[in-house]
């Protein structure tokens, strides 16, 4: 810029360039505020009961979201199941004085598995109460909550259950897979002559 003196005070003017130069920054700078306005619209739209929060509101919501959507993909993952076979137990106390007994297997999908389970659990004096099963590609991992009885606590439940469920999962790893096959699946839509 370059002074001007007119009189008592003294103006600035500015040349071409530097014109171009603040009219520039300025559409750039409109276009930032676009592009947060946009996303914030965006995030606006995605959550529930958003449409009245300012920009700060808005933004820690979101932060609270993907929070608890973090937790709960750490439980699904949880869930499902590996490519290696796998039996596990575990035993908490259920906070009323009594034990809960967490069994999960996982291994390749087969017909007749879970009543193998079952007469597994039953093996130890077992129940089970609460029963969890996921098959992905070929691939299930079963989540018992066993209910045991005092018998097999007062012994080695914990390891005879371990054993029993080892024992489904060796019984049946021999046998081809072609000698199973899957149950066809009806469909219930009909079409149309």
């Amino acid at each position: 810029m370059q002074p001007v003196a007119t009189g008592e005070a003294v103006h600035e003017t500015r040349t071409a360039g530097e014109t171009r130069a603040v009219r520039s920054h300025s559409e750039a700078e409109r276009r930032r505020r676009q592009r947060i306005n946009g996303h914030l619209a965006t995030l606006r739209s995605l959550l529930p009961a958003a449409t009245r929060l300012d920009k700060a509101a808005l933004l820690g919501e979101v932060v609270r979201q993907v929070r608890e959507l973090r937790v709960r993909v750490e439980e699904v993952a949880v869930m499902v199941p590996g490519e290696g076979d796998e039996v596990g137990v575990e035993e908490e106390e259920d906070g009323g004085g009594g034990r809960v007994v967490r069994a999960w297997v996982c291994c390749a999908d087969r017909p007749g598995l879970m009543g193998e389970l079952s007469r597994a659990v039953r093996s130890v004096r077992a129940r089970a109460v609460r029963a969890e099963m996921v098959t992905v590609g070929g691939r299930t991992r079963s989540l018992l909550e066993l209910e045991v009885s005092e018998a097999a606590e007062r012994g080695e439940g914990r390891s005879a259950l371990q054993a029993a469920l080892w024992a489904v999962l060796l019984t049946n790893r021999t046998a081809p897979a072609e000698s199973y096959s899957k149950r066809a699946r009806t469909s219930t839509r009909f079409s149309k002559t």
